[in-house]
């Protein structure tokens, strides 16, 4: 049993190294799309892939965000898996409390085969920015020391699978259609989406051109998400300690669907897998105008 995930990248020249290392520790196999990083970040993963043959840089190129690019990188690269692999999707800002391997181990039944996160989602403070401009707050220093103010999210996505040879991933889907049979326990994963006011300025900036007309970001926006740190039901995590563990099982269906669940994934997938339509061979991703990038840049 293997664990592969699938890595989209763009500007996270301040976290990758973290990110990678930390995977390093549980994955057997790192599959990195550079969806148009203007900073240091591909050239990171390509000194790391020199150093671990597990870092595998798929591409990178100006490419539109949208959800099902991590099936793209899925296809290329599936002839690598095995039944009863799994593969995870992974971004750069997400650090596994507990190592999916363990995880498998200790809290997921034979039976499921799909997992979704539990996700503790770290916030910048008002202190951190102060912290961050009197230069008491370095980079150098890991993630999880420098963010230690959360909100654990009751909403929850698929985030790992395991791997079955007639599975299906299309391109118009962020995980595969009856990806597995949904593990009730969730996996602890800490989120940090919000690191300090020049990162967070950047990903202002970038959310703003990947959503146009539907997500109103600006690059000013990044103000108006610092958290007050006495802000009511925002938790303070004891470094070096264990994260309360939150049991939601709002992403679990109810009998009597579960129990049907439970037998078409046991008897019938192969079936339903074979009834889908394949990857089209014939797709690519969409490129960003240069032209477009460079006045987006001004």
């Amino acid at each position: 049993m293997r664990f592969h995930a699938i890595l989209l990248i763009r500007d996270e020249e301040d976290i990758i190294e973290q990110c990678l290392r930390h995977t390093l520790t549980w994955c057997d196999a790192i599959y990195v799309y550079d969806t148009g990083s203007t900073d240091q970040t591909w050239d990171i993963v390509r000194e790391f892939s020199g150093q671990d043959e597990r870092i595998i840089p798929f591409q990178k190129q100006p490419t539109v965000y949208h959800r099902g690019l991590r099936a793209y990188v899925f296809d290329k690269y599936r002839e690598r898996m095995e039944n009863g692999d799994w593969v995870l999707r992974i971004d750069a800002d997400e650090f596994y409390h507990i190592l999916p391997p363990t995880f498998v181990q200790t809290r997921v039944k034979k039976s499921e085969t799909c997992v979704y996160n539990q996700s503790y989602d770290f916030r910048l403070t008002d202190q951190d920015v102060l912290d961050w401009e009197e230069g008491r707050d370095q980079r150098q220093e890991l993630i999880s020391e420098r963010r230690r103010y959360y909100f654990p999210l009751i909403i929850s996505e698929p985030r790992m699978f395991r791997y079955r040879q007639t599975i299906k991933w299309y391109p118009t889907d962020s995980f595969p259609r009856n990806a597995g049979y949904v593990a009730r326990e969730r996996i602890p994963i800490c989120h940090y989406p919000h690191r300090d006011p020049e990162q967070l300025k950047r990903r202002c900036y970038l959310r703003s051109g990947q959503y146009p007309g539907r997500h109103h970001w600006t690059v000013r926006d990044w103000q108006d998400l610092i958290i007050d740190k006495n802000t009511e039901n925002l938790c303070y995590w004891e470094l070096n300690s264990p994260l309360p563990e939150y049991h939601f099982y709002n992403h679990v269906a109810k009998f009597p669907k579960r129990l049907l669940q439970r037998i078409v994934h046991a008897s019938m997938l192969p079936i339903i897998d074979r009834l889908r339509p394949e990857f089209p061979k014939s797709y690519k991703p969409e490129l960003i105008n240069s032209e477009e990038e460079r006045k987006n840049e001004c």
